[in-house]
């Protein structure tokens, strides 16, 4: 998985056969079915998003006690040592066996003659109790285990925090569970909770928990009946910002994976809900998640939020668009991110989000809300975008989110940064539709 990721480009989630989230939740059942398969499972998992996670220092170190340039070495190998690297400095795996088992893992990927080299290099690595000294100083991406243009983005939208941003993007992220109160108060789950041994704490929004420790979700009481799902607590936020009513309409126009529109039909079942997505797959997961909790899934559509060919012509009430970014409040779930994307993809970015934002405008009632969201903390997707929105839409007017606490405030929203224990990096912007007459009327 690490030679995929950093060599050939693919995603994670998408080598592991779908959303992280997803997958986790389908497979779990399965996995703890064998004490043995899921104990290898879960070290393949912390093996690979480790690698992963720290690559750019286990990268510096390697560098440093080979004979020649990395950049000569074989990809597959160089993958290989690092994932040794990461099991010697990063896990409790014994010494020899982590040696041991990267060196019997060259023959079975086909390069036995990698074998010696394998194992001069890591049992260099283990034996010089190498550090990123002096030359990390001046190669910031082994500094901080990030790429240099997200260290330089981070750091000029953040020049007070960036280096605690960076240093909370390489945690384990803690998680966090919304308790369907369709079913039962949150009070009662933790209480379900704490009798299967599983300690936890309230969390952000009403409906919040938050593990002390992360569990399969076979191990949540009630789970497949759809008394809890597992969704980041700053995700969570948008039902309260949005603050939808009975007898409204609502549109979700990228709900994939399909939790905030939920968390907003468990809030209140009696608002009408159409929630799009342009991926049929991520449409399907989004289905079954509706049956899981009891929701008929009939509102859950395909349907691409950049054109209107799926809209009836009625306007929506309230809108949600958390809109497809960079991903790069997630660090902590998909470290991947941190290979895949560069900073050219801020412009394709920001493109589709101006083109989402300028099509599902013209679906929202007179007096509607609009709520943009993004899991991203860079300015140029967030505060940005509805900056160069607001000024060519003059019926767009900024609700500022001064009702909250959380958070940093922006311009025109409010913003969550990832931090040791806490959420993950999301951004918040409100916009009600006015009339143009009316909005001049009042100034």
């Amino acid at each position: 998985m690490v030679h995929q990721v950093a060599f050939k480009g693919r995603s994670m989630d998408g080598l592991a056969g779908g959303s992280s989230a997803a997958n986790t939740q389908m497979n779990a059942a399965n996995a703890d079915s064998n004490a043995k398969s899921a104990k290898n499972a879960r070290l393949t998992t912390e093996l690979a998003y480790g690698s992963i996670r720290h690559y750019f220092s286990l990268r510096s170190l390697i560098a440093q006690v080979l004979d020649e340039p990395y950049t000569k070495l074989d990809s597959l190998v160089l993958s290989l040592l690092v994932v040794g690297a990461y099991q010697l400095h990063h896990t409790r795996i014994p010494s020899y066996a982590a040696v041991n088992e990267t060196v019997a893992a060259a023959r079975k990927l086909n390069k036995p003659w990698a074998r010696k080299l394998v194992n001069t290099v890591l049992r260099r690595l283990d034996g010089a109790a190498l550090q990123l000294g002096d030359n990390a100083a001046d190669d910031e991406e082994a500094r901080y285990d990030h790429p240099a243009w997200l260290i330089d983005a981070i750091r000029d939208d953040y020049p007070d925090s960036w280096e605690s941003i960076l240093d909370a993007n390489n945690q384990r992220a803690p998680q966090s569970l919304r308790v369907n109160c369709t079913q039962q108060s949150v009070e009662a789950y933790q209480a379900r909770l704490e009798a299967a041994g599983l300690e936890c704490a309230p969390g952000m929004a009403r409906e919040t928990l938050v593990l002390a420790s992360p569990v399969s979700v076979s191990r949540l009481p009630g789970y497949a009946e759809g008394a809890v799902s597992v969704q980041d607590e700053g995700a969570q936020l948008a039902a309260d910002l949005l603050a939808a009513q009975p007898g409204q309409r609502v549109l979700d126009a990228c709900a994939a994976p399909g939790g905030k529109a939920l968390h907003l039909l468990e809030r209140c079942p009696d608002i009408e809900v159409l929630a799009i997505d342009a991926n049929p797959g991520r449409v399907a997961v989004m289905q079954d998640e509706c049956r899981r909790l009891g929701f008929d899934p009939g509102f859950v559509q395909s349907g691409d939020a950049t054109q209107l060919d799926w809209w009836d012509g009625r306007p929506f009430d309230r809108i949600l668009l958390d809109a497809p970014c960079s991903g790069s409040g997630t660090l902590r779930r998909h470290p991947d991110i941190k290979l895949l994307k560069n900073a050219a993809d801020q412009d394709a970015f920001q493109a589709i989000q101006r083109k989402l934002l300028t099509t599902v405008w013209q679906t929202l009632a007179p007096d509607g809300i609009l709520l943009y969201c993004t899991c991203s903390i860079l300015s140029d997707e967030n505060d940005s975008v509805i900056d160069a929105f607001v000024r060519t839409h003059p019926d767009a007017h900024p609700v500022p989110l001064d009702d909250v606490s959380w958070g940093m405030a922006t311009r025109y929203g409010r913003q969550l940064v990832p931090s040791k224990g806490g959420p993950d990096g999301f951004y918040y912007a409100r916009l009600v539709r006015r009339k143009v007459r009316q909005m001049a009327d009042t100034q």
